[in-house]
């Protein structure tokens, strides 16, 4: 059980740079360059599209597996299609198939994976802030992470702490939870998802 998301702001981006075979071929294999007549995405927007839910994966693996190291193109996107207003992909790796959800709009790309295809207990949220700065972002994430959160487990004392050597960690007190939390952040957006147990209610 883990989660992993992914926002990109668009505005940094350069559609030129993106364009060029230099450049997303560092991120796409030609089997994958053919979901892009799928989606009917200029092909920028394809490439960035798929550089999210890559990140997204990497993350979602990381989190058992600290040695991993980030390379987009030994993470295969297996399918990649629109579905209900968003693009849904499927992607194997590590063993295990993943499921995975992205929003674009003019301004980002937001994606979320689990391993559920119907995401029953999975949350996430994307925000807009006033500023761009490292530590804000980091701090603004893990807020607006914590008011869901708090949603879900009202009355506990819950606080999310970057682990040393790994993802993000949830804890109530000082007792540490089995709720996987994943944290991004990107220009002026922050982004946040985590991981209810199967057994919950919610």
């Amino acid at each position: 059980m883990s989660t992993g998301n992914d926002i990109v702001a668009l505005a940094l981006t350069d559609a030129d740079r993106t364009g060029q075979y230099r450049f997303y071929s560092r991120v796409l294999s030609p089997v994958e360059l053919r979901h892009q007549g799928v989606t009917g995405l200029p092909l920028p927007f394809f490439v960035w599209l798929c550089w999210s839910v890559k990140e997204s994966v990497y993350k979602y693996a990381s989190r058992s597996d600290r040695r991993l190291v980030f390379a987009p193109l030994k993470i295969p996107i297996d399918r990649l299609f629109r579905h209900d207003g968003y693009y849904k992909g499927v992607v194997s790796y590590g063993g295990a198939v993943l499921y995975s959800r992205s929003f674009l709009s003019d301004e980002t790309i937001l994606t979320v994976v689990s391993e559920e295809e119907n995401f029953m207990h999975t949350r996430w949220g994307l925000h807009s802030i006033d500023s761009s700065d490292y530590p804000i972002q980091s701090a603004t994430a893990r807020i607006f992470a914590l008011q869901s959160l708090s949603a879900v487990f009202p009355g506990a004392a819950l606080r999310i702490v970057k682990a040393p050597d790994g993802p993000p960690e949830l804890w109530d007190g000082d007792r540490l939870l089995d709720i996987p939390v994943s944290l991004a952040h990107h220009d002026r957006y922050v982004a946040w998802s985590y991981r209810l147990p199967s057994k919950s209610s919610t």
